[in-house]
């Protein structure tokens, strides 16, 4: 007579990488968006996180990791030429963990864009998005500032930036 054996003890949540948070894809700036999508193309893409919507910027927050308890906040903005910003806030549970997600983002975006720059806090890289246009990808650990684990990462399209 076959028999099962079970283990009461829980799978352990898949941690999340850089990858999961940033859902890459091969084009795309930013979770699949394209600097200069308009509003509708965001939307779609960004349904079932969105938290608020304005005819010019959309906030959305990425489900939490119950392991973790980070959470992800992310600010479209769009102008006459489409979704010009892009801003992710990141919310770890310590500074411990700011610190490695910090050091995680950093090396994706050094292995994607090249070696950053570090100027008065900020861990810059200036490229050009995909539709051409200059852009500054700019990070910052502003936990000391904001008496909590806090990291943001904005991606700013203006012509004439880029070095």
């Amino acid at each position: 007579m076959p028999f099962l054996i079970s283990s009461c003890e829980a799978e352990k949540p898949k941690e999340r990488t850089i990858e999961d948070i940033l859902e890459t894809v091969d084009e795309g700036d930013f979770r699949g968006n394209k600097l200069g999508d308009d509003i509708q193309k965001v939307m779609a893409r960004e349904q079932d996180n969105i938290v608020y919507s304005m005819p010019d910027e959309l906030t959305c927050r990425i489900p939490m990791d119950i392991r973790d308890s980070t959470f992800y906040e992310i600010s479209y903005n769009f102008n006459d030429m489409g979704l010009y910003v892009i801003e992710l806030d990141v919310f770890p549970k310590s500074l411990e963990v700011a610190q490695q997600l910090f050091g995680r983002f950093k090396t994706y975006y050094d292995n994607k864009y090249g070696k950053s720059t570090v100027d008065d806090g900020y861990t810059s890289w200036f490229i050009s998005s995909t539709r051409g246009t200059d852009v500054e990808i700019s990070m910052i650990d502003e936990s000391a500032e904001k008496g909590m684990p806090y990291l943001t990462i904005m991606f700013y399209e203006e012509d004439g930036i880029a070095k």
